[in-house]
């Protein structure tokens, strides 16, 4: 999970039509959310991914549903206000249910800075706080299948490629060729890219990449030999603000 930007209300939702959707959902039980003029703009928020789990919600097996932070059980006021709502995967937003976020309060990725909240360690979501020790649990953020597996499968890759890295570095070292060295950079530009905002599971990848020593010694030697540049500079500063605690 990520610190996420909400996206301006659409003008779609103006107070008439807010109005209209809330009172449709009252009578009829309406689906009013399920509108691309709410879901497009609540989808490229999170980058086409889940708010919580941040899996890929563009994806063929997959797709978005509009999460009503406060739950519409509970709260049908809120079933289109703009604030409430989240673009969430059918698992997550099923294992949250209807939980009382104001009994029981979890993160909102729109509101809170995860990182301040959880920390990673062996591949599992540990709470720093209450709110993330909550959140782990109400949306299932530690499930084996779905996204600890995952996440160990992140982790073995990045691994390789480092390990790769090195390997283009030593070609480079030992035949001083410009396409060796471009090699070079484009595979920690591509390591680095997997760490964005935008990256399917960002906040796992920038904490396994920013973290990994073999990667820093690395870059500190691309540094010396003036390899590292002004893009691979940027990616890495974007990649280590998603970076979670590693304890």
């Amino acid at each position: 999970m990520i610190k996420l930007n909400r996206a301006p209300k659409p003008d779609f939702l103006t107070d008439e039509k807010v109005g209209e959707l809330t009172d449709e959902f009252k009578k009829k039980s309406t689906s009013v959310w399920n509108n691309e003029s709410i879901k497009e703009p609540l989808l490229n928020s999170s980058y086409g991914k889940c708010s919580y789990c941040e899996c890929d919600l563009t994806e063929e097996s997959k797709y978005m549903e509009v999460e009503h932070f406060e739950d519409k059980k509970h709260n049908p006021d809120k079933v289109v206000l703009w604030e409430n709502l989240l673009p969430s995967c059918k698992k997550c937003n099923g294992a949250k249910g209807t939980h009382d976020v104001i009994a029981h309060p979890i993160l909102n990725p729109y509101i809170q800075d995860p990182k301040e909240h959880l920390s990673i360690r062996y591949f599992r979501m540990r709470g720093l706080t209450k709110i993330g020790r909550e959140s782990i649990d109400v949306v299932g953020l530690n499930n084996q299948e779905r996204l600890v597996l995952k996440r160990f499968e992140i982790g073995s890759q990045i691994a390789e490629s480092i390990e790769i890295a090195w390997e283009r570095h030593a070609t480079y070292k030992s035949n001083g060729r410009t396409q060796s060295k471009n090699r070079l950079i484009s595979l920690v530009e591509g390591i680095l890219l997997e760490c964005q905002p935008k990256a399917i599971y960002a906040a796992t990848t920038a904490t396994v990449v920013i973290t990994d020593t073999k990667l820093s010694e690395l870059i500190e030697v691309m540094k010396s030999e003036d390899t590292w540049n002004e893009d691979l500079e940027e990616l890495y500063n974007n990649a280590k603000s998603l970076v979670l605690q590693n304890t």
